[in-house]
């Protein structure tokens, strides 16, 4: 791995977390697991007299475990050695090589000669001279041994960090230096025959060498790969294709057709779907009878069926590493597998987690294939095909139509083909391990209808406004002109419409039939309202320009924290439409795209009160504070702004975990008739060490209505949290008239004396109880249900 990526925020509790999460599988079954305190590196396999070793490469050891039963792997030896955090590890005959790209152990070679009883291990660093560069070998990224008996190490501590060519056939304690091939840093290697296949990381290539001569290795092609840092490859059994990962974010495993170096051709890529907006990173990949085993780092072991280069299949995966506080998208979790067991076990090891002992269950792809055309026979691109299953599949048509995915799991499915200008197409398909169902699907062209809106205001005055027009397959965003009008052509079906102008209240149009030309009309009615469907142009300012966790308009995507906790919210408020306002919408993790240190504010357009005799706002509001031991001070504060003062109106703290309907809150007196108001929305991480997110949603201004009648009867909800607590608990009340500085919360002891009260200025608030002894308190706040809370 070339760069590291270190994650000390609550590192107990994710190591924890990760090793003892649920971990998911699909045809794979885990025999045995071995954690450790310290971090993990590569792993690989050896076999003597019958019996299978599992090794390890950890920070400051190489252990090797035997499996006798696989579902106890015993400890045999442990060759200590300098601290790295890369490790990798070969064998030849009976012996074992270790290279790390830290510290002077050169070659550490362990002896196994006399396994299990007897192991040794000692370190070769020879002085070399590679180009004009000579001295002692020190360290070496990368290790790699041929059928032949020669080992290539990458990466080490001379000239351009080229490879260097030893014969251990002599004697294999004592490698014999025989050249080396120094053009470019090698970051990975694999030889087979007389091909080199070397991933020079920097120069975003995989580079092909002849060494027939191992003296003097010759360049015969190269090839880029699509991210340009290509970490390692592994070639077919035939050579013919040749299968590689980039160690980027977001990268894809490869296929590639190798048989003419003057013309080789991507084929195709993966990568997990589930995972697919997340960004995680692939490692390793080593080919096995068709089949390809990957490293992903923070998804496990993913198996993908290979027998069709030009189309790769998932069909098993293993995660060895969960942790939802955490990026996805990371240098955590699994480094390496090694598959070649001669049985369907593999090994794995995790950074985090230590050592995998797996059974593999390899089953064939089932293939679904073919073409998708219109009605004069000519190709679609850019279809969508899906086969409506339980695992996640896609594939998009090329340019001549020609399309190719497939299954896991044989059976008869349906098959849905979609296109923004084309009508959705449906068929049933029986699909069999190992077997290509042929097909071509033949779509008809939607109609194009136009469409002319008129946007006024109550008075009958030209209204510009926004207006998005969704459908299932297609998305328009619209804005009328000054004279409220607009001209469009769209392609014909059923739309959702949402039209927006700030100091209008939002017009939505649900499941509007637009199959023919059509003319609306929309009539906006005067007041404050927003429910993000359209972007009103709410501004955004931060303590920082490189602050992450900025407040964005998007649909939410959920993340997930500790004890299966919600961090961002995976839906939008109670309103129409998906969108909201939330802070961040990144990948998997908590940690991922939250509030940094510091504070990332929402201004609203400016509004003008005066014509409303009694406004009052409402909004839902969304909010999240967590850490793994940091103190919970972070804050989510709404406040009013006449661009001189800000007031607060009302904030929240810790987790509300579903969003809060905020109705019917009082504006200070001394907003009401100030021109220039803005609604001001505030999150603000205090100190390091926490999560904070944040949503808002469903704004609007509405007029006070004053009741003759009042209901005693119905108590609205009240909650405490934490419960047992220990120095604070903080309330949160549903939703009441907004006139807080009237109430007043009381505390009383279990024989019913009142111990505290206070003034009620917000729906959540926090009350100070470390001066209370140890026992059951209750909780009043006029209007709301009777709490009782521990104080312990």
């Amino acid at each position: 791995m070339l760069k590291i990526r270190l994650f000390f925020f609550g590192l107990f509790l994710a190591l924890l977390f990760s090793v003892h999460a649920q971990k998911k599988s699909f045809n794979t079954e885990l025999l045995a697991h071995v954690p450790f305190t310290e971090r993990s590196a590569g792993c690989w396999g050896f076999e003597k007299d019958g019996i299978k070793y599992a090794i390890i490469g950890n920070f400051s050891t190489t252990l090797i475990f035997s499996l006798e039963d696989p579902k106890n792997p015993r400890l045999r030896y442990s060759a200590s050695g300098t601290n790295s955090i890369w490790r990798e590890i070969k064998s030849f005959k009976d012996h074992i090589y270790v290279v790390t790209d830290q510290g002077q152990d050169g070659l550490t070679i362990i002896d196994m000669s006399k396994a299990p009883e007897t192991i040794s291990h000692s370190f070769y660093k020879p002085v070399l001279t590679v180009g004009n560069d000579t001295h002692e070998m020190r360290t070496c990224h990368y290790n790699f041994i041929d059928e032949k008996g020669f080992l290539y190490l990458s990466g080490c501590n001379f000239s351009q960090r080229g490879v260097l060519i030893f014969d251990l056939k002599p004697d294999p304690k004592n490698p014999v230096f025989v050249g080396a091939a120094d053009q470019a840093y090698s970051h990975d290697t694999y030889v087979r025959g007389d091909t080199m296949y070397n991933s020079e990381i920097l120069a975003g290539r995989l580079a092909f060498y002849d060494v027939r001569d191992r003296t003097q290795p010759k360049l015969m092609a190269t090839q880029v790969t699509s991210r340009a840092f290509t970490h390692n490859a592994w070639p077919s059994d035939n050579t013919k294709y040749v299968f590689t990962t980039d160690e980027r974010s977001g990268a894809f495993l490869e296929s590639y057709d190798i048989s003419d170096y003057n013309n080789i051709k991507l084929l195709d890529q993966f990568r997990p779907l589930e995972r697919e907006n997340d960004g995680v990173i692939p490692h390793n990949t080593h080919y096995l009878n068709g089949f390809l085993v990957t490293s992903w780092y923070t998804d496990g072991i993913r198996i993908t069926d290979a027998h069709r280069p030009d189309n790769l299949v998932e069909v098993g995966y293993f995660d060895t590493w969960e942790d939802p506080a955490i990026c996805h998208n990371g240098f955590n979790g699994c480094w390496g597998v090694f598959p070649f067991t001669g049985s369907n076990i593999i090994y794995g090891s995790d950074i985090n987690n230590g050592l995998f002992i797996i059974q593999v269950d390899y089953k064939r792809a089932c293939y679904l294939e073919g073409a998708i055309t219109d009605g004069n026979g000519n190709g679609i691109s850019n279809a969508r095909i899906e086969i409506l299953s339980s695992q996640l599949n896609k594939a998009f048509s090329g340019a001549n139509g020609i399309f190719k995915t497939g299954l896991a799991s044989s059976g008869t499915y349906q098959v849905r083909i979609t296109h923004p200008d084309f009508e959705a197409v449906e068929k049933i398909v029986a699909l069999e391990h190992g077997e290509v169902m042929e097909l071509t699907f033949q779509m008809v062209r939607k109609n194009s209808v136009s469409l002319k809106m008129n946007t006024i205001d109550v008075d009958g005055k030209p209204l510009s406004a926004k207006v998005l027009v969704r459908g299932i397959a297609n998305v328009y965003n619209l804005e009328t002109d000054v004279n409220g009008v607009l001209s469009t052509e769209i392609l014909a079906g059923d739309y959702d419409i949402f039209v927006s102008a700030w100091g209008h209240k939002v017009q939505v149009s649900e499941k509007a039939n637009l199959n023919e030309n059509a003319t609306l009309a929309f009539v906006l009615d005067p007041g404050y309202e927003d429910n993000f469907e359209n972007d009103l142009r709410w501004n955004v300012v931060n303590s920082s320009p490189v602050i992450s966790g900025s407040w964005v308009r998007a649909k939410p995507n959920q993340t997930e924290y500790l004890n299966d906790l919600i961090a961002n919210p995976g839906v939008d408020g109670e309103d129409s439409g998906s969108f909201a306002m939330v802070t961040g919408n990144g990948s998997r993790g908590a940690d991922c795209d939250d509030v940094e240190e510091g504070r990332t504010v929402l201004y609203s357009p400016e509004m003008n009160l005066s014509k409303y005799a009694e406004p009052q706002l409402n909004y839902d509001i969304w909010f999240f504070n967590a850490s793994a031991g940091a103190p919970l001070t972070d804050t989510l504060y709404v406040k009013l702004s006449d661009g001189m003062t800000e007031v607060i109106v009302d904030k929240f703290y810790g987790a509300t975990q579903e969003w809060i309907k905020v109705r019917n809150k009082s504006i200070p007196t001394e907003f009401l008739s100030a021109p220039g108001i803005k609604l001001v929305i505030e999150a603000r991480k205090r100190v390091a060490g926490t999560i904070v997110e944040a949503g808002f949603d469903h704004f609007f201004v509405s007029e006070k209505v004053v009741s003759s009648v009042q209901d005693n009867s119905y108590l609205k909800d009240m909650t405490i949290f934490p419960n047992p607590a220990e120095t604070s608990v903080e309330v949160r009340l549903e939703n009441i008239s907004g006139e807080f500085n009237k109430s007043e919360y009381q505390i009383f002891d279990q024989s019913g004396r009142p111990v505290l009260s206070g003034r009620v200025e917000f729906n959540t608030f926090a009350i100070d109880i470390s001066f209370l002894h140890a026992g059951l308190y209750t909780i009043v706040v006029p209007g709301h249900k009777v709490q009782r809370f521990t104080r312990i």
